[in-house]
């Protein structure tokens, strides 16, 4: 594990000057079947006539806890493991707080027996670089959003398209369904990346030096975008010029002028204090892309069924407290903003969703964009 980490921090160096081919209402409630949870019986009869009250107390937790277990596992078949998770996500916002959530949730099902050490902050590099790393399997774990992996995997953009989601919990119930499980194959099988689940995230707004009435006023507006390719094709649409640039430099950016704002969340924009430097908040919430707890392939291949499991339950669990976590923060984070001085502006919408057309983006082409794009229209 330490020899994973010290070689990644040493590429981190050499892979930042890469483009990087591997590159924010009910939520869906299914009755999960019931865990199987095993244990071995005590051999020694004393043994097992002194522990007989403990055994009817563990076997109540065990029925509880299972009740929302979908996934099941045997406890005994896990060994002990340490993963490494890595993130952009600065300490006390909306995604680390989940991401810290899902590295509790293993080490809680697992009894402490798995570990989960999340490095926030890009301290193992950037997502494009973590995705890279994912799939050379020198990193076990990291945050990676859906949009970044449209850069190796063209085709699951068909999931993530501007004004396609109406509420977070179409989002939820979409990524749940048939169109999330295609989604997740696909980096399985380009990426060489597992999907442990799908982090709902809130809907993007803009946040620029002058306001955007309509869509008319973003017309040739430098804005901050991600790298991701999906992004620079849906702000040029709207007439605007797209200006990818990391996270760290998206301040000073602003700041000095060599861009006029940029597009994110609404936490993004108040742990990075943007609202320093971009005054007003344009209301476009114009995508919702989620994010996904990612695993190395070749790293998850090596635990057995148990543990994978595990993970998996773990990656469910987090996926649904990410989406309660995003309903109730999406709008203390707003509030949060207006306190702060934002001017909040309510765009015309329906001028913006006008500039978008789904079949000029070049992936939705491919036949599986077009099946992707069927499944998330029947999910939803």
């Amino acid at each position: 594990m330490k020899k994973r980490i010290a070689a990644l921090l040493a590429t981190t160096l050499v892979v930042s000057s890469l483009t990087g081919c591997l590159g924010n209402t009910k939520a869906p409630e299914s009755k999960a079947p019931e865990a199987k949870v095993e244990t071995e019986a005590p051999k020694d009869t004393e043994a097992a006539k002194d522990t007989e009250a403990a055994k009817d107390t563990e076997a109540a937790k065990d029925t509880e806890a299972a009740a929302d277990t979908t996934y099941t596992f045997n406890l005994d078949n896990v060994g002990e493991h340490t993963f490494s998770l890595s993130t952009t996500a600065s300490s006390g916002s909306a995604l680390a707080d989940v991401t810290h959530h899902f590295a509790d949730t293993v080490g809680e099902l697992s009894g402490g027996k798995i570990k989960v050490d999340v490095y926030e902050g890009s301290a193992l590099g950037s997502e494009a670089q973590n995705l890279e790393a994912l799939t050379a399997g020198t990193l076990d774990m990291a945050i990676i959003a859906v949009e970044f992996y449209v850069n190796s995997i063209p085709q699951v953009g068909a999931a993530i398209l501007p004004y396609m989601y109406e509420d977070y919990d179409q989002v939820q119930k979409v990524f749940e369904g048939e169109a999330g499980q295609y989604t997740s194959q696909q980096f399985l099988d380009v990426a060489k990346v597992k999907n442990l689940g799908y982090y709902v995230m809130a809907f993007r707004n803009m946040y620029t030096t002058k306001p955007l009435n309509s869509v008319d006023d973003i017309a040739g507006m430098k804005i901050r975008v991600p790298e991701s390719s999906l992004y620079v094709d849906t702000f040029k649409m709207m007439g605007a010029a797209p200006t990818p640039l990391p996270m760290g430099e998206v301040y000073t950016a602003i700041d000095t002028g060599v861009v006029s704002g940029l597009e994110n969340t609404p936490d993004t924009c108040l742990n990075n204090s943007f609202f320093e430097v971009a005054k007003y908040f344009n209301m476009t919430n114009h995508l919702n892309a989620p994010t996904t707890f990612s695993m190395s392939a070749k790293i998850f291949d090596s635990l057995n069924e148990d543990e994978q499991n595990l993970l998996l339950e773990a990656g469910l669990r987090a996926s649904r407290y990410g989406l309660e976590s995003t309903k109730t923060s999406d709008a203390a984070y707003r509030e949060q903003l207006k306190e702060k001085g934002m001017e909040f502006i309510e765009t015309d919408v329906e001028s913006m969703r006008a500039k978008i057309d789904y079949t000029s983006y070049p992936f939705m082409q491919s036949e599986e964009a077009k099946t992707l794009f069927d499944l998330v229209q029947k999910s939803k």
